[in-house]
């Protein structure tokens, strides 16, 4: 009971600060060669060795950041020179798709649309008889452009109440040259079936069905389902009339007048939708949307 015990920990305990001692340098001998150690990494001599390793790794930095930007100086060029080339081959495609893309002539009989300007030019909208001196507006569509499409909602309604009103001459001049590029003939043919429209008073109404009815992938186009049969029908045509428009858009009666709207294609006509103003570029802006009589200033803004 009395008996003296050994606490469990003191033997570690005890163990731990022998090592500690026996770690600890020696005298004599052992530590007069540590500071010779000592002294001898702080003589000159490893000093210049140090500041040469410090200069060799400084140096082997430099050469990897002048490589990296070597590197990226070459990728640049390179996007640089693609993105040149992507932009002529562009202006190119516009260039070619803006006149001189007429498609074969039908051998039918040829009819030029009631609405037909004096040149043969366009279709002058509602065959209005502005006012005298009424500014002159020109619309340049194709209808597989989706630009087109949208202005059809956003900038056409305006047009065509000030057209209405005879404040305007109102022209539309559809083109048929995004058939360059892509598969297939469907510019020409919705332009061949909207001018057979005309030939029936309905040119307006089907012209907004063909935009209404753009596919989601361009250059996908119509089918002649939609082109001859459903849209003259949501556009109020049936019977004989029908039968004549059916008839005149299967003949390509029109091919000749379509024809001469893509090639009479001013070459400043680079893209659609593109609008003018007594024949100077008008862009319409957010500001010149927002109502009619903001469109009509614009309009008379630009015609002076």
């Amino acid at each position: 009971m009395g008996a003296w015990m050994l606490r469990p920990g003191h033997r570690v305990e005890s163990d731990q600060m022998s090592k500690s001692k026996q770690n600890q340098p020696r005298a004599g001998k052992d530590n007069a060669a540590g500071k010779a150690a000592s002294a001898k990494a702080d003589t000159p001599r490893a000093a210049s060795a140090s500041r040469r390793e410090q200069l060799r790794v400084q140096q082997e930095a430099e050469s990897r950041r002048r490589r990296t930007i070597g590197i990226i100086t070459a990728a640049a060029v390179v996007l640089a020179v693609v993105i040149i080339v992507v932009v002529v081959v562009v202006i190119v495609q516009n260039r070619g798709s803006s006149g001189g893309q007429s498609t074969p002539g039908s051998t039918a009989d040829q009819i030029v649309p009631p609405s037909a300007n004096a040149d043969n030019t366009g279709l002058v909208y509602n065959r209005a008889d502005p006012a005298a001196g009424a500014p002159e507006v020109v619309v340049y569509m194709d209808y597989q452009c989706p630009g087109c499409g949208q202005a059809s909602k956003l900038v056409e309604p305006g047009l065509e109440e000030l057209a209405d009103n005879g404040e305007i001459l109102l022209t539309y001049q559809i083109l048929h040259g995004l058939d360059r590029n892509f598969p297939g003939d469907h510019s020409f043919r919705a332009a061949t079936a909207a001018t057979c429209a005309d030939v029936q008073g309905v040119f307006p109404k089907y012209s907004k069905l063909v935009f209404a009815g753009q596919p989601a992938t361009e250059g996908d186009g119509w089918t002649d389902q939609q082109l001859g049969t459903d849209y003259p029908k949501l556009a109020g045509l049936d019977g004989d009339a029908l039968s004549a428009f059916q008839t005149c858009f299967t003949d390509q009666a029109t091919a000749d007048f379509v024809n001469s709207m893509q090639d009479a294609l001013p070459s400043y006509v680079t893209s659609t939708p593109f609008f003018t103003v007594n024949g100077d570029q008008w862009s319409p802006t957010t500001a010149d949307l927002a109502s009619t009589d903001a469109m009509r200033q614009a309009i008379q803004q630009l015609a002076g």
